[in-house]
């Protein structure tokens, strides 16, 4: 589980990757994962309780690792004086859950979007279309939030690794 919490500690957005849906032979390389922002809450019992979850979601490798590796270059970049970049990650196939980091030193933005189409129920038979609702969450996060989120999200992303070993050789040419 990969964790971002805000500065006050009292808002966070977690992403779970959940299994492997794809090894890439057949079909890009994904996992499937859920996604939740959540909020600090005294009563009825001390946690956070959920304001929106995402329960699927697909994301793909690659995604993940260019997120992965724009994330770490802008935490370098901060901690080497350069404030002006941004790291963000939206899925390309199911472009349900989006999020942006920038800024820094001090706090970092963030800005997380998500697609409310697998979220809503619908409404005398009608359902929504993809983009049509949409919630935005933004807040700021310390520098040791942001690095933990990235380190969980390479903690997360380790365990469920592609086996080079599965994929066909081909016929001998």
């Amino acid at each position: 589980m990969a964790v971002l919490l805000n500065q006050s500690s009292s808002l966070r957005f977690r992403i779970e990757l959940v299994r492997r849906i794809s090894d890439g032979i057949t079909s890009p390389a994904s996992l499937a994962m859920e996604a939740y922002v959540e909020r600090y809450r005294h009563e009825p019992q001390l946690g956070f309780a959920p304001l929106l979850a995402v329960p699927k979601a697909t994301l793909l490798d690659l995604d993940l690792i260019q997120f992965l590796e724009s994330l770490e270059e802008m935490l370098e970049a901060v901690h080497g004086g350069d404030a002006a970049r941004t790291a963000s990650l939206e899925a390309s196939i199911e472009p349900t859950v989006a999020i942006r980091i920038g800024g820094g030193p001090e706090a970092f933005q963030v800005e997380i979007g998500i697609d409310l189409l697998n979220v809503l129920e619908p409404v005398a038979g009608v359902e929504g279309a993809r983009g049509a609702d949409l919630a935005l969450f933004q807040f700021f996060a310390n520098g040791r939030a942001v690095l933990a989120f990235c380190q969980g999200l390479l903690q997360e992303f380790a365990r469920f690794p592609t086996d080079p070993a599965k994929v066909a050789k081909g016929t001998p040419g």
